[in-house]
């Protein structure tokens, strides 16, 4: 197994554990992302799975995000994604293995004041389906999955992220989004345990034949918004959070 993180506390913590390869990579920048599939190439000549699960939060309201800010959660959540799969599809295809993007049940549904995160989330919705329905004829199959709220770094920074909005005076939107605090309290309350992930995703590598996409603690009330009409849908939204 090969862990890769651009947090090197984060692979420092498994140093103890032999079975696992560690490389330190950011995936916003090929010449790191070269140097670890050079480096992977030279001790393995194929691959059994990608798993794509780098990912950042930002959010607040799209007409006073600064542009720095999309660019960076594009560059991670997106281009990242892409990059790491371009380079190391070579692999995958030596050993018909498997691709698994992280997704989010934000990349079915468009909440207001949580559009980088959404647009980024509906990108790799994209992304997965078009991807799989390339590598398939390389007999790679690609598996998407869609979770919810679970109880990891990054829930935490989409509190935080929230929180700090709301205590700027500027923001046109401060009523929406001390809303959103209190909306983004409750998803830390009832959070999923990360370990419920890592069950699905050993299953999307594992499995005979995996599905293209399996939801993971999706939110039920959410999931329904998708199929409703767009003008009531933004009537609910309007009165939720008025």
């Amino acid at each position: 197994m090969i862990a890769v993180d651009i947090d090197s506390d984060a692979l420092a913590k498994l140093r103890d554990l032999e079975s696992i390869t560690k490389f330190h990579m950011d995936v916003t920048d090929v010449e790191s992302i070269n140097e670890v599939f050079s480096r992977v190439a030279k001790k393995f000549s194929g691959i059994d799975g990608v798993v794509n699960n780098a990912g950042i939060f930002v959010g607040g309201p799209l007409v006073e995000l600064a542009v720095d800010d999309m660019e960076k959660i594009m560059a991670v959540n997106v281009l990242g994604v892409f990059k790491v799969t371009r380079a190391f599809y070579p692999l995958l295809r030596a050993n018909k293995g498997r691709i698994v993007n992280i997704g989010s049940e934000s990349g079915r549904f468009a909440f207001p004041l949580n559009g980088p995160y959404s647009m980024t989330k509906f990108a790799l919705e994209a992304f997965s389906d078009s991807l799989r329905r390339e590598a398939m004829f390389h007999d790679v199959k690609v598996v998407h999955l869609q979770i919810g709220a679970v109880n990891t770094s990054l829930l935490r920074s989409v509190h935080s992220s929230y929180a700090q909005a709301v205590e700027s005076d500027e923001s046109q939107f401060r009523k929406q989004l001390k809303t959103v605090v209190e909306v983004s309290e409750k998803e830390m309350d009832k959070s999923a345990d990360p370990q419920i992930v890592a069950k699905a995703v050993h299953k999307a590598l594992h499995k005979r034949n995996p599905a293209a996409r399996y939801r993971i603690r999706n939110n039920s009330s959410r999931r329904i918004l998708e199929f409703l009409p767009t003008s009531l849908v933004d009537r609910v939204m309007k009165k939720a959070l008025k």
